[in-house]
């Protein structure tokens, strides 16, 4: 009975989390709120792997995503980019080495030139490397200019204009899918880790086959 009601808690804490969790980030690009959904289990259950096993109930992990669509909202910002249907981004952390999705396209260059999420990691392209637009490019004639616009199609192809009169291709935003979606596993910000429930991903360029396509200067709500 103890075990139960321990159990009973431990599962109402887990649910006002997620909850706290939906609340906080329901303003944050791209965010998709969880949603706890829980299991009738008992004592002589056998254990079940991937899974908190307690007296009543488990919680199944990893949580349920809602993947809806959310309404695209007008920045003109040239590196906001917004998914129209299907299609994560891919981004990664130099630091930590791990490969992250997210439908956050909020995107900003380093000093480096390097795009990057808001929190620093680094946007994939096609190539499976992560893009990057040099500030400043010399051209035949050895005439130096900086970037005066960037432009980012719905294929997701990425062409910039500098200031010496160059424009110059530097690649294409990759988006990944997942045989189940909803098996992601989120790690906060905004970011999911693909699992053995979400399947690997396959990835393609915006537009190609089911994919969506993609719509700069916007941001997903």
């Amino acid at each position: 009975m103890i075990s139960t009601i321990r159990n009973a808690l431990h599962m109402a804490s887990q649910d006002i989390a997620i909850i706290t969790n939906n609340i906080a980030n329901a303003g944050s690009t791209g965010f998709k709120r969880s949603d706890s959904h829980f299991l009738d289990s008992y004592a002589e259950d056998p254990p079940i792997r991937g899974r908190n096993v307690g007296f009543g109930a488990l919680a199944e992990e990893p949580r349920r995503q809602d993947n809806k669509q959310g309404a695209l909202k007008v920045t003109n910002a040239a590196l906001d980019v917004a998914v129209s249907g299907v299609g994560m981004f891919i981004t990664t952390s130099e630091v930590e080495g791990d490969v992250t999705f997210t439908r956050d396209g909020s995107f900003l260059l380093d000093i480096a030139g390097n795009v990057t999420t808001t929190d620093g990691r680094g946007v994939i392209g096609i190539d499976g490397q992560p893009l990057a637009i040099p500030p400043e490019h010399v051209n035949a004639r050895g005439e130096s200019g900086l970037i005066e616009t960037i432009d980012i199609n719905e294929r997701g192809q990425i062409q910039v204009t500098y200031g010496n009169g160059s424009i110059i291709d530097r690649g294409a935003i990759a988006l990944a899918d997942f045989p189940n979606i909803g098996g992601l596993r989120t790690i906060g910000g905004g970011h999911f880790k693909a699992t053995e429930k979400s399947g690997p991903p396959f990835v393609a360029l915006p537009m190609e086959g089911n994919f969506g396509k993609l719509f700069s200067g916007h941001l997903e709500a």
